[in-house]
């Protein structure tokens, strides 16, 4: 077998809100949108050029993600490139080209000062641990590689 790498890693916004669904065997898969740029100069001129994306997740992750992304959020994420073909309802033969994402990160959301201010103050508790009691145990090896 020859060797070879599938690799996707895309950081854009969320172009429509995920679509939870449910394979006959009960996999939990969802699908949603991803939009990229990159510019290019005309004349003078910087123009964004978007590039849209058909991301799927499967598993676990896709029933935490259709719960907390939603259209507009910026996403990070890897995955494969998967290309697949299917019939249409007219009988033509359509191509979709997909990114199976293995890892999704939603990136939050920057308040501005205004905004943070805006909302009722939350409790601390005082009685947190020491710092050096939440830290943990750093592990070493005796050999490094280099």
């Amino acid at each position: 077998m020859a060797f070879s790498i599938n690799m996707a890693v895309i950081t854009g916004n969320v172009t429509r809100d995920p679509e939870l669904r449910y394979t006959p065997s009960g996999a939990p898969v969802c699908s949603f949108g991803v939009a990229t740029n990159h510019s290019i100069k005309k004349d003078d001129q910087w123009t964004d050029i978007p590039t849209f994306h058909n991301i799927v997740v499967w598993g676990k992750q896709a029933e935490y993600i259709s719960n907390t992304v939603k259209k507009g959020m910026k996403v990070s994420l890897s995955g494969r490139i998967d290309n697949r073909q299917y019939d249409a309802k007219d009988g033509t033969k359509k191509y979709i080209s997909e990114i199976v994402a293995d890892t999704v990160i939603p990136f939050t959301e920057r308040r501005t000062p205004e905004e943070s201010n805006s909302e009722a103050p939350q409790e601390q508790d005082t009685q947190e641990a020491p710092i050096e009691d939440k830290v943990e145990d750093i592990v070493i090896p005796d050999e490094m590689p280099f």
